[in-house]
């Protein structure tokens, strides 16, 4: 009785238009893989459609396009497809909880990142993907040859060594704000998209209305000590180099969000208040200012401050 209960919900239509179109999206990743990324950007959507209509089909759909994927022998294909199936899952549940916008942008970060780190780290247990000082090395090999061609003294060498030291223990790090922009700009995408499916999705707040919890702020701030004392190589300064770079990006979240409150509160045009946002996301200086706009705001409330 309970496993007729349970083929009865499944949409057999709806399956298999979902495992013909993930399949695709494998396939095209496998020869193209530039191509097979963008393509990933909405991939998700045939996942919260039928996780939305039936779990019990989407259930289905996941474990034979697994299966499909797996036959193509690509670990980085198999990979991503089920990272997409999982990120499909969360988002298609947290939109069943009517969830807003940036719950499910922080929440499927969260889970992804967890998941992907664990996922690296096993894969190059197993080494099925080469380790990380293995990814940078042809990096560091060019910039090496540009330094002997230029005749650099030896200290710039020692500070490029560290530089490039460094990068590899921050390599979990750039991955998290990776995934954070993927799904970032997979929501912006497939939302609208979802709608014409029936699929009832939230809206973004305005970026002013962004407030990040302080509790973030202290813990940025332990972190920053942490990282003026953790000067020899060690599994401390890994964790907290990583951290640093994470929360780093929260602060300058949180700065944009002020200078887009400072625009709507000056009653500034919105050419200007986004060339501002722009020169703060490209040019290096001005970039940490606004990482410390977004640290004023936590500790001291400059929003409210700017109101009055």
């Amino acid at each position: 009785m309970g496993v007729a209960c349970v083929f009865s919900k499944i949409q057999p239509k709806a399956t298999i238009l979902a495992i013909i179109s993930l399949v695709i999206v494998a396939l095209v990743t496998h020869v193209l893989p530039v191509l097979g990324l963008i393509l990933c950007l909405i991939a998700t959507i045939p996942g919260v459609v039928i996780w939305n209509r039936s779990i019990q089909s989407f259930g289905i759909s996941a474990l034979v396009t697994v299966i499909l994927t797996t036959l193509l022998g690509n670990t980085f294909v198999l990979s991503t497809m089920v990272l997409l199936l999982i990120l499909s899952a969360i988002i298609g549940q947290l939109l069943k909880e009517k969830a807003s916008k940036e719950r499910i942008l922080y929440v499927s970060t969260a889970s992804l990142s967890l998941i992907s780190l664990i996922g690296w780290m096993l894969l190059q247990t197993f080494e099925k993907i080469p380790k990380a000082a293995v990814l940078i090395k042809p990096f560091k090999d060019e910039i090496h040859d540009v330094i002997l061609s230029s005749g650099l003294d030896s200290n710039y060498r020692q500070i490029l060594e560290e530089s490039f030291r460094q990068m590899t223990v921050q390599l979990p790090s750039y991955l998290i704000i990776v995934i954070f922009l993927f799904i970032l700009i997979n929501l912006i995408i497939t939302f609208p998209i979802l709608r014409k499916f029936k699929v009832a999705t939230p809206i973004f707040k305005p970026l002013f209305a962004w407030q990040m919890s302080r509790t973030l702020l202290w813990v940025y701030l332990i972190v920053l000590i942490c990282v003026m004392f953790a000067n020899e190589p060690s599994i401390f300064q890994s964790i907290v180099l990583n951290f640093e770079v994470v929360l780093s990006l929260v602060m300058y979240i949180q700065g944009l969000s002020v200078i887009h409150f400072f625009g709507k509160a000056k009653k500034w045009p919105s050419f200007l208040t986004i060339m501002l946002m722009v020169v703060g996301t490209l040019i290096s200086p001005a970039t940490h200012i606004v990482g410390l706009l977004g640290v004023i705001d936590l500790c001291i409330n400059l929003k409210r401050m700017i109101k009055k």
